[in-house]
């Protein structure tokens, strides 16, 4: 069986030996829980110098899993899904739920694909892991009376081990970022929790039989 170790570093310890063989992930889009206008809902809020507008995303979910994908491949022993092969199958998918349920709205489509057993779609496309999040908060904030504005931030992520139906890693990140996009937001925190994987936890594959 693939195993996740969690190994934590001792101080003066060697460096992690490299991985004996790799493990294959599938990095889901995120769940936003917050309400958006598919095209994006500009909020206005205040009044005077505390008069700012802020704006949500209806995409957050879809680049934060683009950005997690893109860092975690970087890490020795992962394999990441394609991204592209993976927005086929989704299609496909929503296909099926369009034939079966005409009567759906694609934004409802949407939504069954979201709650979906993620151990689902691990088993469909052969993963050894899967990785999901959740986004609380993703929203992009404008003074209107000094054009002083910051992007924020607040996620939680996710990884199930498909053989045995587990979460068996989860990470909470929130920051705001002065003259920051909502995207750059999402790389950032991609870029840290890989980080924090390399230096808390670590893929270690053990060759053993499932």
């Amino acid at each position: 069986m693939l195993l996740l170790a969690v190994l934590g570093f001792a101080v003066g310890c060697a460096s992690r030996p490299e991985p004996s063989r790799s493990v294959r992930l599938a990095v889901l889009d995120g769940k936003v829980l917050y309400d958006v206008d598919p095209k994006g809902t500009l909020v206005e809020e205040g009044w005077w110098f505390s008069s700012r507008d802020r704006f949500l995303s209806s995409n957050m979910g879809i680049q934060l899993g683009e950005a997690l994908a893109h860092q975690f491949d970087k890490l020795p022993g992962v394999e990441v899904y394609s991204r592209d092969d993976q927005s086929i199958y989704l299609s496909l998918k929503e296909r099926q739920i369009d034939r079966n349920y005409p009567n759906l709205t694609p934004a409802q489509r949407k939504q069954l694909l979201l709650e979906q057993d993620p151990l689902d779609y691990g088993k469909s496309l052969g993963m050894d892991f899967v990785m999901t999040s959740e986004v609380r908060k993703s929203a992009t904030v404008i003074n209107r009376t000094f054009s002083w504005w910051y992007s924020h931030l607040d996620t939680t992520v996710q990884l199930w081990d498909v053989a045995s139906g587990q979460m068996v890693w989860t990470r909470s990140w929130e920051d705001s970022d002065a003259f920051d996009s909502q995207l750059a937001m999402a790389e950032e925190c991609a870029r840290e929790l890989s980080r924090r994987v390399t230096r808390d936890d670590a893929f270690v594959l053990y060759p053993a039989s499932r």
